[in-house]
């Protein structure tokens, strides 16, 4: 089996810009060589033969793994992740060939907008905090957008198993906004990540009270797996080991100090998007009255009859099943 193929298209320079930097990328990535994908490249024309490119070559039954369309945005400060397309023109400027559409509809007759087929979630894990990439609902009404809409929609007519392959738009901020060095790295780390399922390392702390009941967190109903219920606890960084990203994350989450003495627990879960290695740490008995709530909404304290009242995440779940039917974890010897 051959590595998976990964479509890169990109833009020469528009309008009154001297350059654009999805060029610049695109040079570059055509003499670079991936260990684990094959990246292939395309320089897309700034008018409607380029916006219909792609398309065709999906409706032709072209294969691909991923595609990824980067654009030049003058007005953006950042790397922004398009998680749209519109049915709709609205030409500010003319293209490369003259043409200015300023209203309409992109296809007659099809839907007013798509939504990227990229796993958010996915993303969103691999990008937490960065400051120099988000999400945008506003991909303009130019030629990058037309490119964007007419491959989404021809994906959904696709007959082919390709229906469901990742797509994204991503503009680019100028080189003054953000160096070329730094949107390489990022859209490097997007390529494999269209491809490799991402594998996280996380960290949960098993905490006792009193009367040897265990704590567990309920999720913000703004975040991912919102509601569902979870030990306490986060992402190993990069230079930590388990026991000083447990101390830190729950210092962040409870306010509360805490001394880890071992690793009672590891499993592997396979989410659909990506896996989760989780490493739980007997942390103890701690006071209950210490615990203030930074980042969930509830929290509640489980005997091992009631471990399985609560609903919990699908890669903390198989350890709580096993502890409900041998019984909870000794607590750790002074």
């Amino acid at each position: 089996m051959g590595k998976p193929v990964v479509l890169v298209t990109g833009y020469p320079k528009f309008s009154n810009y001297h350059d654009n930097i999805s060029e610049k990328i695109i040079q570059f990535l055509n003499e670079k060589t991936f260990s684990s994908i094959e990246v292939l490249t395309s320089l897309l024309s700034v008018d409607e033969k380029g916006s219909d490119n792609i398309a065709h070559r999906i409706i032709n039954h072209e294969e691909f793994d991923a595609i990824i369309h980067l654009g030049f945005s003058a007005n953006r400060d950042i790397i922004s992740l398009e998680k749209f397309a519109y049915n709709e023109y609205g030409m500010t400027n003319p293209d490369n060939s003259g043409r200015k559409i300023v209203s309409g509809q992109i296809i007659k007759d099809d839907l007013e907008k798509y939504e990227t087929t990229v796993s958010t979630n996915t993303l969103d894990d691999l990008f937490n905090d960065h400051e120099n990439i988000c999400w945008s609902s506003d991909p303009g009404r130019f030629v990058c957008n037309e490119t964007y809409f007419k491959t989404l929609s021809a994906l959904s007519q696709s007959n082919s198993q390709n229906k469901t392959l990742p797509v994204l738009f991503i503009h680019l901020p100028s080189e003054e906004n953000l160096s070329l060095i730094k949107q390489l790295e990022i859209i490097e780390k997007i390529l494999h990540c269209m491809i490799v399922k991402p594998k996280l390392k996380v960290v949960g702390g098993l905490m006792f009270d009193g009367k040897g009941r265990i704590l567990s967190c309920k999720r913000p109903k703004k975040d991912i797996w919102g509601g569902w219920w979870e030990f306490p606890g986060g992402k190993i960084e990069h230079g930590e080991n388990p026991y000083q990203a447990l101390t830190r994350e729950i210092l962040e989450e409870l306010n509360l100090q805490i001394s880890p003495s071992k690793i009672e627990e590891r499993l592997i879960h396979d989410y659909d998007d990506y896996q989760v290695e989780l490493i739980i740490l007997n942390c103890g008995t701690v006071s209950k009255n210490k615990i203030t709530l930074l980042e969930h909404d509830e929290m509640r304290w489980l005997s091992r009859e009631e471990l399985l009242e609560v609903k919990w995440l699908p890669a903390d779940l198989p350890v709580l099943e096993k502890w409900f039917i041998h019984g909870l974890p000794n607590l750790p010897l002074d």
